[in-house]
């Protein structure tokens, strides 16, 4: 699977479902973007700029990592987890990142 269709894949999974949500569960937001300032810094740790590049490769560690210690995307009706936050929170920066300046 290519670097580019991770984002749609990890979206098609769960994180619309999560981003759905996040009109009825105003406090989904304040995760979301506590979520993305964990991203920003973390990517910033590692001396890399946060841009398309560096969030995809985020987003595909993280989604490795997660899957190797055994989780799986909430289902319809189970309450969202840390991991399925913060990979929407990595594609709600991808959409960011890819909208005109």
């Amino acid at each position: 699977m290519s670097e580019q269709s991770w984002p749609a894949r990890i979206r098609a999974e769960f994180a619309q479902r999560v981003l759905d949500l996040r009109h009825q569960h105003p406090g989904i937001l304040a995760s979301l973007d506590q979520h993305m300032a964990a991203v920003r810094h973390a990517i910033a740790e590692l001396g890399e700029r946060v841009g398309p590049a560096s969030l995809v490769a985020y987003l595909i560690g993280y989604w490795d990592g997660a899957r190797e210690k055994g989780w799986r995307a909430p289902g319809p009706g189970q309450p969202l987890d840390f991991a399925a936050l913060r990979m929407t929170a990595v594609c709600l920066m991808l959409d960011a990142a890819a909208e005109p300046a």
